[in-house]
Formats: structure tokens, C-alpha cells, sequence
């Protein structure tokens, strides 16, 4: 019960900091515009921008805009979650696979997966296939190396126990093995998901007609300014519900771990 009572009061405390920062942020982003400090034709307050957030989502000009990047950022993701997960476990628990995967893992990871549009526009043509593509291999890269490292680092003396209680081959990977790498693995999946919509995001920036990003470039075309910054704040809204989504699901899947509130 002290347990509960206490993740409740860290939560409350981890919000209020957060809601805090935020206002602050929010009044400074509207005082400074109206102030004459910064110019209100590049930088509008942000009761404006809210505004035009609010009326673009009623009048449906923003929807299908908003409709069209999620589309591809569940696609994408689910191509890259997939098979990101199924390397990542299999470089993690075999050291033969590992080596064989490890050289390319090595030369492609650091490359930003953007500069292979091109490439998906020759293999694909311009079109969805090559937009959700770019996007998946961002994440997965992420996802299968978190998994890797996350089933590479279960501490020995947790499998060795596992067998000592008559755990093997799955059993043993389903009830000892996963459980302890759940952290890096789910760590991984949220750090791929936010690259998944950042790479969305710039995908349709430079080249697609629809989505968040194709309306921050037109904006910009346009000197739209409240616009481009509505649909800034929609990315960003966008992302923040998701990647808490999946925060929410690993302290559910993970409310055995502790963790160290230092302030």
C-alpha cells in the first residue's frame, strides 16, 4: 500500500514539474510576440497558434493532413516493430546469427535512413510504399539492436537459476529470459516509434502532398507562420500522446522494477 501511495505522489510531483515548465514555455511564447521582442509575422503568440490548431482540426482542413501521417506511422512502425523484434532475439541468443548480421548492423545503423529516400523512390516510385519504407528503417535498427543488447545483458545468474528450477529451451527464454529484457526491448520499441514519426514527418516535408509535414512546408512556401507552427504543435502533440502510450504499457508490464527519484 506505502508502495502505491508512493508511485501516486512521484507521478503527481513528475506531472506538476512538467505542467509547470510547460506554462512557463506557453507565457513566455505569447508575451515575447506581443511585447515587440520578437517579431509576430515569424514568431505569433501562442494564443494564435492555438487558434489556428483548433480551427484547422474543426473546419477538417487539418484532419486529413493529421489522418494521413498517423496512417503511415502505424504502418511503418508495424513493418519495422516486426521483424526488428525477430533479428533483435535472434542476434541476442545466437552468437552464429550475430556474427552474421553484426557487419551489416554496424554500416547501416549510423546512416540516416532519410538519405535512402532517394533510393525508395527509385525502387518504388514516388508514392506510400516508398514513404512508409524510409520511415520503417529508421525504427527498426533501433528496435533490433535495444532488443539485442536488452537480451544480451540478462545477468547469467538469472538463466543458471532458471535451469536449476527445470527451465529449458523456450520455457526457459518465455519465463526467465524475456521478462529480464523487457526493458531494453520496450525501451527500444518507444525510441523507435518517436524516430518513426520524425522520419515520417521529414519524408512528407520534402516530398509528399499530404500530412503534418507537407503542411509545415507549404506554410513555410506560404509565410503561413501560424499555420506551420499549428502543425508543429500537432507533431508534437501527436508524438507525446504515443510514446506516453507505450511509457503507460512498459510501467504496467514493468511494475516490478524500481526506479530512483533523485529531485
Amino acid at each position: 500500500m506505502t508502495g502505491a501511495v508512493s508511485q501516486v505522489l512521484r507521478a503527481v510531483r513528475t506531472d506538476a514539474r512538467s505542467l509547470l515548465a510547460a506554462g512557463v514555455l506557453v507565457g513566455a511564447w505569447e508575451l515575447l510576440p506581443r511585447q515587440g521582442v520578437l517579431n509576430p509575422a515569424y514568431f505569433p503568440p501562442a494564443s494564435r497558434v492555438a487558434a489556428v490548431l483548433a480551427e484547422g482540426l474543426s473546419a477538417g482542413e487539418l484532419g486529413p493532413h493529421v489522418a494521413a501521417t498517423v496512417a503511415r506511422l502505424v504502418v511503418a512502425f508495424l513493418l519495422a516493430a516486426l521483424p526488428g523484434l525477430l533479428v533483435g532475439v535472434a542476434t541476442g541468443l545466437s552468437e552464429t546469427v550475430r556474427r552474421v548480421l553484426d557487419p551489416y548492423v554496424a554500416l547501416l545503423y549510423p546512416i540516416p535512413k532519410v538519405a535512402l529516400l532517394p533510393l525508395m523512390l527509385i525502387l518504388f516510385g514516388v508514392g506510400e510504399r516508398a514513404f512508409v519504407l524510409t520511415g520503417a528503417l529508421t525504427a527498426f535498427f533501433q528496435i533490433a539492436v535495444n532488443t539485442m543488447d536488452g537480451l544480451r545483458q540478462v545477468d547469467p545468474t538469472l538463466v543458471e537459476v532458471g535451469r536449476n528450477y527445470g527451465a529449458s529451451g523456450f520455457r526457459l527464454f518465455w519465463k526467465v529470459v524475456l521478462p529480464a529484457a523487457l526493458p531494453g526491448i520496450l525501451t527500444g520499441l518507444r525510441l523507435g516509434l518517436g524516430l518513426t514519426l520524425v522520419t515520417v514527418v521529414a519524408v512528407e516535408f520534402a516530398i509528399a502532398k499530404s500530412g503534418l509535414g507537407h503542411v509545415v512546408w507549404s506554410s513555410w512556401q506560404t509565410l503561413t507562420t501560424p499555420r506551420m507552427y499549428a502543425a508543429f504543435v500537432a507533431v508534437g502533440l501527436l508524438g507525446l500522446v504515443l510514446t506516453r502510450g507505450l511509457k503507460r504499457l512498459q510501467d504496467r508490464l514493468l511494475a516490478w522494477q524500481t526506479s530512483v527519484d533523485v529531485w
